[in-house]
């Protein structure tokens, strides 16, 4: 096989990976767009059931307080969504400032964040001695760890003493680090899109969020050219896990 042909075969392959690249972008965005627009518009449809109602109870001397409360709740309701929407954008958009980054630092940073959600709980953190260095955007790293353990101390509300273990390993290619609480886990069966927006496996009146953190998350480690993923019971903790490249 001559030189040319060698490179015509490689200019071959690379066209392939691309379109097969393109063809899982498209379908990931038809699939995302759908369940954002499943989602979005069930507060339109409180909107549009009780403006009528406002209208009928003001004419009819009847106070409509209720009514403007659901109202209330459901505008607030779509500002979030649009406001992770925004967000999920900026994320996709902003170039990556890569730098050497201690992962120590910055889990220490995502536990003070969260000072206020912890205060008065019984939380036993179990950390590794040692953590490992790596090559990512330190800024939306902290992000990661920061949604991972929101997650972990809600999710372990219930519990008396809750038990929040981080830590990692290397994997071929890259390093795995992990985060496992004692929490009320989640239905495996009902896991397939819990990475993706709006998505959420627990009641509102149980646990609040609106199923943001994780799919911010997702799109962080996948900028970085990682993966991400989680295992969970029901009424048995969480193991999430995100792999990160190596340096």
């Amino acid at each position: 096989m001559s030189d040319l042909d060698i490179r015509l075969a490689d200019v071959e392959a690379r066209l392939q990976q691309s379109e097969a690249h393109n063809l899982a972008l498209q379908a990931e965005l038809e699939h995302f767009v759908r369940n954002v627009s499943h989602d979005l518009r069930a507060p339109l449809r409180h909107i549009t059931a009780y403006a009528p109602l406002v209208r009928e109870m003001l004419a009819e001397g009847e106070d409509p307080a209720p009514c403007l409360d659901t109202l209330e709740q459901s505008a607030r309701s779509m500002a979030r969504m649009v406001d992770a929407l925004l967000e999920l954008s900026r994320l996709s958009r902003i170039p990556l400032q890569t730098t050497a980054v201690p992962m120590a630092a910055l889990v220490a940073e995502a536990q003070r964040a969260l000072s206020a959600d912890t205060a008065g709980r019984s939380i036993d953190w179990q950390l590794p001695a040692d953590w490992p260095a790596v090559q990512g955007d330190a800024a939306l790293l902290r992000q990661v760890w920061e949604y991972a353990l929101s997650n972990a101390v809600k999710f372990t509300r219930t519990r008396p003493l809750a038990q929040i273990a981080l830590g990692w390993e290397p994997v071929a290619g890259g390093i795995t680090f992990w985060l496992r609480d004692n929490g009320v886990g989640f239905n495996p069966a009902a896991s397939a899109g819990m990475f993706d927006l709006f998505q959420r496996l627990h009641a509102a009146s149980a646990f609040e969020g609106a199923g943001v953190g994780l799919a911010l998350a997702r799109q962080i480690v996948l900028r970085h050219g990682g993966s991400i993923s989680a295992q969970g019971a029901v009424d048995g903790g969480c193991t999430l896990r995100f792999t990160l490249p190596k340096p």
